[in-house]
């Protein structure tokens, strides 16, 4: 009995090894864009420091991706397939509202959708507290993953792009 718990045990590992990928990848669509998420978390600090702001952003926008119909599915298939990424210790200080606001913003693509990046500060609360920037998404005026000052109202917006 004892050894038939023993060789359940030992399948279970693989088993939900593959469970877990099969919950993560749910077209066959989804592994290649997982590795061009990882691949785009990985090189953004150094596209940062190689161009200016608005030139990156243009040329985030420009770059191909897939085109989703509902923006929800959308937002949440990125999500599901950026998460795993922050999970590794190298990437992992790299979970951001930065980070996710931008790859959510070069990997959103919906026709007739305004996308937009929006950056802004969170002043201190209490004095001696330090400044928080923030940065969001938004689809035809509907905020995407706002981080919770944002949505408390909290943060001045101070950039947006595209300029309306």
């Amino acid at each position: 009995m004892a050894e038939g718990i023993n060789n359940i045990s030992q399948t279970e590992g693989p088993i939900g090894f593959f469970r877990r990928l099969s919950r993560m990848f749910k077209t066959p669509g989804d592994i290649l864009l997982t590795f061009r998420i990882g691949l785009f978390i990985y090189r953004l600090p150094g596209a940062m420091q190689k161009s200016d702001l608005p030139s990156l952003l243009k040329k985030f926008r420009q770059a191909s991706g897939p085109w989703v119909v509902d923006l929800d599915t959308g937002v949440a298939r990125i999500a599901r397939l950026r998460q795993p990424w922050f999970r590794l210790p190298f990437l992992g200080t790299r979970n951001t509202c930065y980070v996710r606001a931008l790859t959510l913003y070069r990997f959103l693509h919906a026709p007739d959708s305004s996308i937009k990046i929006h950056f802004g500060v969170e002043p201190p609360r209490i004095p001696g507290e330090r400044t928080r920037g923030h940065a969001w998404v938004t689809a035809n005026g509907k905020m995407l993953e706002p981080p919770d000052p944002v949505v408390s109202g909290r943060v001045k917006e101070l950039y947006v792009y595209p300029q309306p």
